[in-house]
């Protein structure tokens, strides 16, 4: 008995630690400016909670709506399990507008909204907008195992070059 007791834990522990890949979909905004940027999104109401959004519809809780991305990186807006929608899409469906400043020799602003955008040459929310995909494969870990995420990464750049007037 004690046997069987000993056999049937084994195989509830072995299953238990067996590794399941999450699949997920982000949307990120990448500095390719030489300079800060400072990103504040306007997320619509029911993303909201004060100065603060959800920002993943797989869980993860809240961020701010405003923060700086530093010069060749990149920062993730929203998280998906939906890997197929698009991401001009998924951007029109969480945030109403996203303003981004860069500080150069002077102030330039950037305001991207569902029916236009103001100093940038194309719009992040248009279906003609230009988003780079990545796919990447990356751990999230845990205490007792490995949580495998396969991450589908669309991510829109911003650049010196494309700052309109």
């Amino acid at each position: 008995m004690r046997k069987l007791v000993l056999v049937i834990l084994i195989i509830i522990v072995g299953i238990s630690c067996k590794e399941k890949t999450t699949y997920q979909l982000q949307i990120l905004i990448k500095n390719k400016t030489n300079n800060p940027l400072t990103v504040k999104l306007f997320p619509k109401i029911e993303y909201r909670s004060g100065d603060l959004y959800d920002f993943s519809k797989i869980g993860g809780g809240h961020r701010n709506t405003e923060f700086q991305i530093e010069s060749n990186l990149e920062m993730e807006i929203y998280i998906t399990n939906n890997l197929t929608v698009e991401p001009y899409h998924l951007a029109r469906q969480v945030f109403d507008s996203i303003h981004i400043s860069t500080f150069n020799e002077t102030l330039h602003e950037i305001k991207f909204s569902t029916l236009q955008v103001r100093g940038y040459s194309e719009n992040l929310f248009s279906e003609n907008s230009n988003w780079t995909f990545e796919l990447r494969n990356f751990d999230l870990p845990t205490n007792f195992q490995r949580n495998p995420v396969e991450s589908y990464d669309y991510i829109f750049e911003i650049s010196q070059d494309k700052l309109t007037k």
